[in-house]
């Protein structure tokens, strides 16, 4: 489908009477073998062949940037398939290129050669040579000044990649990384998800760290010192996600889900893990505007991540924290099968279940090393008991209505709706998720001894 709108596009750009050239990331990765659904597009007139374009194909049409001069515009034509048309800055394409960010992304080709399979590609800087060498060499001149955001980049590319940042760059970087303080945040959070959601951001982060632009961009960490803690629970974390088989944990599947769903978000829990630490009261806190308020959710609050954002990457932090302080250690080691450790193990799950998962993997990073004997080891062993509980037991539970509500403690109790109503239902669901209780007679006779100051001690 690409390739028939890629024709019709040359057809309109020769009635349109633009000189349109392919340019970066298509050609990019044409040349490392990489699928490709984001078209960039150079051209002069840029924003109306664009709508042109859009109006033939009937597709949405986005602008990017509506500065006079360098218009941007996006031509969606299906699900995470992007055609991007930005006007040609200078007056040659050599020109146009030369203010782009690094050697492999300033590669040209007519969209006509293009189509015709060419790989003779207008390359002023040598970036099929870096391609071949794995390396990623920015433009000379102010190409890092002009905009900062593109250091950050280097590194998202080294991680995306796994490239080398080549020596005359990152000497570039660390003479310029204050200026990424001057960036939008919304563009260098943006940017700093898409280096986390790669497979091996580790090695990235760490190079980041050693130029100092890591410092820049989370200065927080860095307030007790230097970030080496950090780098070194988000290296195991990486680690234990990506051979979660050497743990032993299980369900497997279910829990690899789980972590592939939220990766990115789950990695900057672990680089704001820190924070939580250092906070005394973060242990206690269980809702999430209450979390917001912590360490780490007003640092994600600086960097303008989504309220659905801040509440999962806090609640895996608190998670994290709780079960590295001992208290899951400690359940494994004190409760075990149907005894008074099925209590605990509730309230643990339900208290941390927004990021419990992720959560008990970062407290195995913050408590364990490579190479470590899975067999017995106590954290590993307190987070499988976690897992079974959770899995085996309270998420079928949970599948099930609750056996009582608010409209049976008023009609069959005659209680008053209070503060008191919150207390009987939440005892109440534990013991019906136990299985303590499993009829709404046995629901009300035990909402009654809570009531009246007993229930709880049943467990």
């Amino acid at each position: 489908m690409v390739s028939k709108q890629l024709r019709e596009l040359l057809r309109l750009s020769k009635t349109h009477g633009s000189d349109l050239f392919v340019v970066g990331g298509p050609l990019r990765d044409l040349l490392l073998q990489r699928k490709c659904s984001d078209y960039d597009f150079a051209l002069k007139g840029a924003s109306g062949l664009a709508r042109l374009f859009a109006q033939t194909t009937r597709s949405p049409l986005v602008a990017l940037d509506n500065t006079p001069g360098r218009e941007t515009f996006r031509v969606v034509l299906r699900k995470q398939v992007y055609f991007d048309f930005s006007e040609m800055q200078g007056s040659s394409i050599e020109t146009d290129l030369s203010r782009r960010d690094f050697s492999f992304n300033a590669m040209a080709v007519p969209l006509e050669k293009f189509l015709k399979g060419t790989k003779i590609f207008i390359d002023p800087y040598g970036g099929k040579t870096d391609l071949k060498n794995r390396t990623i060499r920015a433009l000379p001149g102010s190409v890092l000044s002009d905009d900062p955001l593109r250091m950050l980049r280097a590194f998202r590319f080294m991680s995306t990649f796994g490239f080398t940042i080549e020596t005359k760059t990152l000497t570039r970087i660390k003479k310029l990384k204050t200026k990424i303080t001057k960036i939008a945040v919304e563009r260098v959070f943006s940017e700093l998800i898409l280096l986390l959601s790669s497979d091996q951001a580790a090695p990235s982060i760490r190079a980041m760290n050693d130029s100092g632009l890591f410092k820049c961009l989370l200065p927080a960490i860095y307030m007790k010192g230097d970030a080496s803690t950090t780098l070194t629970i988000f290296e195991q974390l990486e680690h234990l996600t990506s051979h979660l088989k050497e743990t032993g944990i299980k369900p497997l599947r279910e829990i690899r889900g789980i972590l592939a769903c939220k990766r990115h978000l789950i990695k900057l829990a672990a680089l704001l893990y820190s924070l939580e630490k250092s906070s005394v009261s973060s242990v206690r806190r269980r809702h999430g505007k209450t979390r917001r308020n912590s360490k780490v959710g007003k640092t994600l609050e600086g960097l303008r991540a989504s309220n659905a954002d801040i509440d999962f990457i806090t609640a895996v932090t608190a998670c994290g924290l709780a079960a590295s302080r001992h208290e899951a250690v400690d359940a494994q080691l004190k409760f075990a099968g149907k005894s008074p450790s099925m209590f605990q193990l509730y309230r643990f799950v339900d208290q941390h279940e927004g990021g419990l998962i992720p959560g008990l993997f970062l407290a195995m990073a913050d408590r364990t090393q490579q190479g470590t004997d899975w067999k017995t080891n106590p954290t590993k062993i307190a987070v499988q008991n976690i897992c079974d509980f959770y899995f085996q037991t309270y998420l079928p539970a949970k599948k099930k209505k609750p056996i009582l509500n608010g409209d049976g403690l008023i009609k069959q109790l005659g209680l008053s709706p209070g503060a008191s109503f919150r207390m009987i239902l939440d005892h109440t669901e534990e013991a019906r998720v136990l299985g303590i209780i499993k009829t709404r007679k046995e629901a009300l006779q035990f909402a009654k001894g809570v009531l009246h100051g007993r229930g709880k001690e049943k467990f």
